[in-house]
């Protein structure tokens, strides 16, 4: 069993601890002294006022570059299915339009061309293929029918 301690053991050992501590401190105030002065002379010989390590600086964001074409996708799509009387699969027009010279960036550049297709107003055949509308062109945006009745006004 360990042997305890008298008051004024403790007392003595607590003494000299803060007695050891107040040295530290001195000595850490000194040499943080000292590094200040080597500082100031680092930067007087570097001659732009700076203190300290040269600290490198954060870039920026990259941005990611949109492609140039030449027509927007929609065209390319067109062009893509004039030639196909049958129509073409979403994938088939994807590859045409890529083969045609449209340039993306895009992750999910199937489901572009999906969303193109569909809300571009051409002729779905079955699913997944589409043709071009009558007279080549598209049908507009929101002339599709919807299966309510319109409101009666209130008198």
């Amino acid at each position: 069993m360990p042997r305890t301690k008298t008051i004024a053991e403790l007392s003595a050992e607590l003494a000299a601890k803060q007695k050891l501590l107040t040295k530290r401190q001195a000595k850490r105030t000194g040499l943080a002294k000292q590094l200040d002065a080597i500082d100031r002379q680092i930067a007087a010989l570097r001659g732009d006022g700076r203190r300290g390590p040269r600290k490198a600086r954060a870039k920026p964001a990259s941005r990611r570059k949109m492609p140039k074409n030449v027509k927007p996708l929609i065209e390319y799509v067109r062009e893509a299915l004039a030639d196909a009387k049958d129509g073409m699969r979403v994938k088939d027009i994807m590859t045409a339009v890529q083969k045609a010279g449209y340039k993306t960036n895009s992750r999910d550049f199937y489901g572009v061309v999906a969303t193109a297709v569909r809300e571009g107003g051409f002729q779905k055949i079955s699913r997944g293929v589409y043709k071009l509308g009558a007279a080549g062109k598209p049908a507009r945006k929101g002339a599709r029918k919807t299966g309510r009745k319109k409101a009666s006004p209130k008198a």
